[in-house]
């Protein structure tokens, strides 16, 4: 049963055009970047970029990691649950010989299957693009640790927006709510790390690495830094200045975050009345 939950999850986005909408953005975000990087013509980038062809597959797998994946995950998470209620459709489900927790965790396992999808496609295209433009790829059997790295980063705000589609019923609120979380946490981790450059202490770094964006952020490009010869390909993309912490430590907030948002999930869709529609 919770296998057909999941299969309704990934054509109920599919019949709303939302993944139809995600396609078309991954399509455009990375044949761009790509297409800009080949038609950039001067001889000191051309200088930089020589020496590093061989290894912008990467610049495809975790640039999304920056902002793009992150806002995708939560525009599918965020209304998993809250369209559900929107449309007066729960409680039709759960006339069905199924239980709340099952139709739940088909939900959950549909959306993140659903992420993992696109992302695939992004690491598809940056693999094709790659290889078209710039040549023969090195270095690709880091590939797999990197995306389940990415996929596991995504986590953090996939379960928040989940969790907040799931206690507020409104996916546009979940959506914007969650999405203040994402970018307000990259720039107040940014002002901390700043302050405590600027006062030698390290208090405001803790503070700065425990807020959501920092493992869900920095956990690929942490582990991405150990690839030969890719530190300057990491240090281009990292859009936000990078905040200093441990690659244990960046698991630790992700598993804190996503455990404690999917419990909060859970627990609240399994006690709380189902309404017939929400209005």
């Amino acid at each position: 049963m919770i296998e057909k939950i999941v299969t309704y999850e990934i054509k109920r986005a599919v019949a709303r055009k939302k993944v139809i909408t995600i396609i078309g953005i991954t399509l455009l975000f990375e044949v761009g970047v790509y297409v800009a990087l080949s038609q950039v013509k001067t001889p000191r980038i051309e200088t930089i970029l020589g020496p590093i062809s061989s290894l912008l597959w990467l610049v495809g797998v975790l640039l999304p990691q920056s902002l793009l994946l992150h806002f995708i995950t939560i525009s599918i998470s965020s209304g998993a649950l809250s369209e559900e209620y929107e449309q007066g459709t729960v409680d039709f489900f759960l006339t069905k010989p199924i239980t709340r927790l099952q139709f739940l965790t088909g939900k959950y396992l549909g959306g993140f299957l659903l992420v993992t999808l696109v992302y695939a496609f992004m690491v598809f295209l940056s693999l094709m693009l790659s290889e078209l433009l710039f040549g023969s790829q090195i270095d690709l059997g880091y590939l797999p640790a990197l995306f389940l790295s990415v996929e596991f980063s995504s986590l953090t705000f996939f379960s928040i927006a989940f969790m907040i589609g799931e206690v507020l019923r409104r996916s546009s609120l979940a959506f914007l709510i969650s999405s203040t979380v994402l970018i307000g946490s990259i720039l107040i981790g940014t002002v901390l790390e700043f302050v405590s450059r600027l006062t030698g202490s390290s208090i405001f770094t803790s503070i700065a690495i425990a807020l959501p964006a920092w493992g869900a952020v920095e956990l690929p490009y942490i582990y991405a830094q150990g690839i030969p010869n890719a530190s300057l390909i990491v240090q281009a993309l990292e859009i936000f200045p990078a905040i200093s912490g441990t690659e244990i430590e960046a698991i630790a907030y992700v598993v804190l975050y996503s455990g404690v948002s999917t419990v909060l999930a859970f627990v609240s869709f399994l006690n709380r009345d189902i309404p017939k529609r929400v209005s």
